[in-house]
């Protein structure tokens, strides 16, 4: 992926997971200019309502 995309004026590199383009917390928070860990808690607030691998997919980062 050497291409970036603008959003809300902020530039982000694109990321994938299985082939599928994902945003992580961290990105929907700065986006919208929220303070940091906001979307986690909004998603853990709804999370009864998504499917795990349709609408999100829990994923541990590699170091």
């Amino acid at each position: 992926m050497d291409y970036i995309v603008n959003v809300n004026n902020l530039v982000l590199s694109p990321k994938e997971f299985n082939g599928k383009r994902v945003v992580t917390f961290k990105d929907i928070d700065l986006i919208h200019e929220r303070i940091e860990g906001t979307a986690r808690k909004r998603f853990a607030d709804n999370k009864e309502r998504f499917i795990e691998g349709v609408d999100y997919y829990f994923v541990t980062p590699k170091n």
